[in-house]
């Protein structure tokens, strides 16, 4: 059995549309919806995501995607790294 773990950095505009149940929601380009399982502290602590103050705001949001080779299933996870409003 191989194992692997790749790591990608994307930077992409975006709107957050809500946070539910611990999960961020941004439409990117394309209109493709990306469920954010986690977000940096740096980022809570400038923006508070767990509000609506920032739903319907346009960002460009860095982002880390994660595909993780456990054991024969690929899982992927997304985790916010950086956000700058636009």
């Amino acid at each position: 059995m191989n194992y692997y773990n790749t790591e990608e950095i994307r930077t992409e505009e975006g709107v957050f549309l809500k946070h539910h149940n611990g999960f961020f929601t941004f439409r990117l380009s394309y209109d493709e919806l990306i469920v954010f399982e986690e977000v940096s502290t740096a980022v809570l602590e400038e923006f508070d995501l767990r509000s609506n103050e920032y739903v319907g705001d346009t960002f460009e949001v860095t982002y880390k995607e994660i595909i993780n080779d456990l054991d024969d299933e690929d899982f992927l996870i997304f985790r916010i790294m950086k956000l700058k409003l636009i």
